[in-house]
């Protein structure tokens, strides 16, 4: 199947999860699996998104990160050519913004930028747990980002983004993410 017809059908699909009382539950269990991950306990600096609806809920995990202390950074699309994106420091002070993804971003002019992360939370659409292929919204933000910021990468995916078969091409662009966390299990 083409990337551009999976990923309609997958948005779709996580449409119809967003508002299940499983889809809570789900990211409850994601987010305690994460919290067991040394990834979790050895990273200071946590590159993250501010969720859409139909994705994993990151709200309770940036509360955490700064619970414990650790330095969170947003996501912000940049708008030049090349899809490119930095990640700014994001406190409870912070001011956000809606990118024109519709995604909450740091819109403080004197935010810090840190691309040098411990770790990124990276988002997708489906997520093969055999190969770490992801299959994310189609701007290549986080492929282009990790090809120049080479840095640790798990990914939070619910049940309805697990495929045990790669029914996407995967492009040499394409950068695998290192663990996978399910509601079930954490593959590395």
């Amino acid at each position: 199947m083409n990337k551009q017809k999976l990923r309609k059908l997958q948005i779709e699909k996580l449409k119809a999860f967003a508002d299940k009382d499983e889809k809570k539950q789900e990211d409850q269990l994601l987010l305690a699996n994460l919290m067991k991950t040394d990834l979790w306990n050895n990273s200071q600096s946590v590159g993250i998104t501010s969720s859409l609806p139909i994705e994993v809920d990151t709200s309770e995990l940036i509360a955490r990160l700064w619970d414990e202390g650790k330095e969170v950074y947003l996501a912000r699309a940049n708008d030049d050519l090349e899809h490119s994106q930095d990640f700014l420091q994001y406190t409870y002070q912070s001011h956000l913004g809606k990118s024109k993804f519709g995604v909450d971003e740091v819109i403080d002019k004197n935010a810090k930028i840190n691309n040098n992360l411990d770790l990124v939370i990276v988002p997708g659409l489906a997520f093969n747990i055999n190969t770490h292929a992801r299959l994310g919204f189609g701007g290549g933000y986080y492929d282009r980002f990790l090809a120049k910021y080479p840095t640790k990468t798990v990914a939070l995916v619910n049940s309805q983004m697990i495929f045990k078969e790669e029914t996407w091409k995967t492009e040499a662009t394409d950068i695998p993410i290192d663990v996978i966390i399910t509601p079930e299990e954490i593959i590395d």
